[in-house]
């Protein structure tokens, strides 16, 4: 790539090769290799933070400290769901049983049930990438389809699609409405594995808050400290984090002024392509290895099989041999406000990106 080019958040490298193999069998076999030991590691090792910033935060004296350590806490919550994403995707061990189980400490920080991850990711996203509406990954909207939202509806979907969107749109288009506890309207009858998931996370969730409640009306984390100290802290504000988190990270990967959305199932069918579909993103410094390598997200819809921990291989694999067919952000701040002044409507005919008065901004 060129030094012009990292410059760029909308660049796209030149044209790929035709007809070439993205991985050897070698490398495909060695890419979806899985190892048990290091799976259990990484899940403990990120349970451990992260319990530790949860005792920091509640314990600490003074307010600033407690606020700086919550965010901390809130941010490890994420690091911790990429490993459950890794055990849905059955990708971080080689037991299907460990998976489960994995999967299951690693989601219920965020609340998340397991088996209603899986449908919302695994069988609905990783299925549909894409496409409108079956894919509900921060799909935008036509201006038909904008114009034609209440002015309620209109008001929401313009604040989601702003530099602040991500405060709310996880919290509320996803967990609050297709994850926790979903309608029947959403998600139909509720199988088996959701009602024992479901009343996993309610369990934990009724114990975490009776903890919190009785160590905020004693003095488990120090006397006198308001009532509200241990539920603000130790809750409300890593769950606002991890939350706000999870939606920046699921914009960056499906939001590009590059990237192709469809609203026809058979042109989808026909041009789509896994390694077009989503964008990676490069922060600076050891930010991605930090969070497991999610952001070499191309890889990873490349080949779900592939362990968090193989993925930066997989990821330079297929850049080498497709470079005209990946998406390469290099984040900035500035880059990434110029990703959200450009991407808020969407042609899907002419497959360019719009803004709400209906100029084409790419």
């Amino acid at each position: 790539m060129t030094r012009a080019a990292e410059a760029d958040p909308a660049h796209v490298s030149g044209p790929a090769p035709s007809g070439q193999k993205l991985f050897t069998d070698e490398e495909s076999r060695s890419l979806v290799r899985r190892s048990t030991l290091r799976g259990v590691l990484y899940c403990l090792v990120d349970v451990a933070v992260l319990a530790a910033l949860l005792a920091g935060a509640l314990l600490a004296e003074h307010l600033l400290v407690q606020l700086v350590l919550s965010v901390a806490a809130g941010v490890m919550i994420g690091v911790l769901f990429v490993v459950g994403h890794d055990a849905a995707h059955q990708s971080l061990t080689d037991s299907r049983t460990m998976n489960y189980v994995l999967g299951q400490v690693a989601l219920l920080p965020a609340l998340h049930p397991f088996s209603f991850w899986v449908k919302v990711h695994n069988q609905t996203h990783h299925r549909w990438t894409n496409l409108s509406p079956q894919d509900y990954v921060w799909t935008p909207l036509s201006q038909e389809g904008y114009e034609r939202l209440t002015p309620w509806g209109r008001a929401a979907y313009r604040f989601y699609r702003g530099p602040l969107g991500p405060l709310g749109y996880y919290l509320i288009e996803f967990w609050g409405r297709r994850i926790f506890m979903p309608s029947a309207a959403e998600n139909g009858r509720y199988t088996k594995p959701q009602v024992k998931d479901t009343a996993v996370v309610l369990a934990a969730a009724v114990a975490y808050a009776a903890f919190l409640g009785a160590g905020g009306g004693g003095e488990w984390f120090g006397a006198g400290k308001a009532w509200w100290n241990a539920p603000l802290f130790g809750f409300v504000v890593p769950f606002f984090v991890w939350n706000t988190l999870m939606s920046l990270v699921i914009y960056l990967h499906h939001t590009h002024p590059e990237l192709t959305w469809y609203d026809d199932q058979a042109e989808w069918k026909r041009d789509a392509s896994q390694l077009e579909s989503s964008v990676h993103v490069i922060f600076p410094g050891p930010i991605n290895g930090f969070f497991h390598w999610i952001m070499e997200h191309s890889a990873h819809h490349v080949r779900p099989a592939i362990p968090l921990y193989h993925l930066p291989e997989a990821q330079r694999i297929i850049e080498e041999r497709a470079p005209g067919r990946v998406i390469v952000f290099r984040w900035t701040v500035a880059g990434h406000l110029e990703v959200v002044r450009r991407c808020k409507l969407y042609d899907y005919r002419a497959k360019r990106w719009m803004d709400f008065a209906g100029s084409y901004t790419t």
